[in-house]
């Protein structure tokens, strides 16, 4: 078992060099791709197939790009050890990676970053050559898998917002031209208005990035309770239907169960289980809640939807997620918001 265990080594080990032409640099992006390739498909397992194949060859690309360049400068360092010119670019690429996935962000991200760099000013003012080239090799390793999983995050943002986005056709009006008297809002062009409460920060859909615009409809801003993120619950997400889509509570149903499947999907939340709730806070055409573990914030939650019929017979689609309180349709917040809707100003 084991002669033969090692003859099926040997012979794949040849084949391989063969195809690669005994090429070290090849052979490399071939192990990489071997690596991640899989990494990505089960990143990306909540997509459509099509969407799937179409970001994995995208990431794919990027990373061959990023590796051989990678690999270009290695070879160079490997032969000119203490080059302060490869070093800088290596700190350079390593700060960049650690910035564009929002390392620093976070107060762990920052100590991890403090230590890396004394470490290795350390190990490079005291000449040990080996250690400090395993290190600087390393931080361009670690950056280009970074930037290569970024690149697959933006693709994707891209793809779950045409996702969701064409599935229905029709013109978008301009849902940015809110009045502000005190803290009442109004926007004639969906015939909306809401009064926010001290604690709620609103956002726009102007002063959204693509991914928090990401949802069914035309999205008409958020109501958030943080001003660095939006999806930092309390929060309600407001799209626009005109009158003539037709948009009803059967439809508002499917496409916010598929979000928040593909949340499960993604490991952001688990433990998804629809609950009895009538929620009779103001006249709607109907409503549905869930609750959920989320596991990006420990903690459970409650999301779902009311579907509102403005003085024209538009759709306004609301995507409240809350912290769960016991006995409570709503928390206070959100309860104030949603009594103080109205429709014409």
């Amino acid at each position: 078992m084991r002669q033969s265990l090692h003859r099926f080594l040997n012979a794949a080990r040849e084949i391989f060099q063969k195809l690669t032409k005994n090429s070290r640099t090849v052979q490399l992006v071939i192990i990489f791709h071997f690596i991640s390739i899989p990494f990505f498909i089960y990143h990306e397992w909540h997509l459509p197939i099509h969407y799937i194949l179409s970001l994995v060859t995208l990431a794919s690309l990027c990373s061959t790009i990023l590796i051989y360049l990678t690999l270009y400068l290695i070879g160079i360092y490997v032969k000119n050890p203490f080059h302060p010119g490869f070093e800088l670019l290596a700190g350079i690429i390593f700060i960049f990676s650690l910035w564009l996935s929002d390392v620093f962000q976070f107060r762990a991200g920052k100590v991890f970053f403090f230590i890396c760099i004394s470490f290795t000013l350390i190990l490079r003012f005291l000449q040990m050559e080996a250690i400090v080239r395993i290190l600087f090799v390393s931080f361009l390793l670690i950056g280009t898998s970074l930037v290569s999983f970024k690149a697959l995050q933006s693709v994707e943002i891209v793809s779950s917002y045409l996702l969701f986005k064409n599935k229905f056709k029709f013109e978008e009006v301009d849902v940015n031209n809110w009045v502000v008297q005190d803290r009442n809002y109004w926007n004639e062009e969906i015939h909306l208005g809401f009064t926010l409460p001290e604690e709620f920060i609103f956002f726009k859909a102007s002063d959204l990035s693509l991914e928090n615009q990401t949802g069914v409809g035309q999205i008409a801003g958020i109501i958030g309770s943080s001003e660095q993120d939006p999806n930092r619950y309390p929060f309600i997400r407001m799209f626009y239907f005109p009158a003539y889509v037709p948009f009803e509570i059967e439809e508002a149903n499917r496409d916010i169960s598929e979000f928040l499947r593909i949340q499960v999907s993604k490991a952001e939340i688990e433990d998804l289980q629809e609950i009895v709730l009538e929620d009779k806070t103001i006249l709607n055409l109907g409503s549905k809640y869930w609750t959920f573990f989320d596991l990006l914030r420990p903690r459970y939650a409650k999301t779902g939807f009311l579907l509102l019929e403005n003085n024209r017979h538009d759709k306004i689609l609301l995507h409240i997620t809350e912290n769960l309180e016991k006995d409570q349709v709503h928390e206070e917040g959100i309860l104030s918001i949603l009594k103080s809707l109205r429709f014409s100003d």
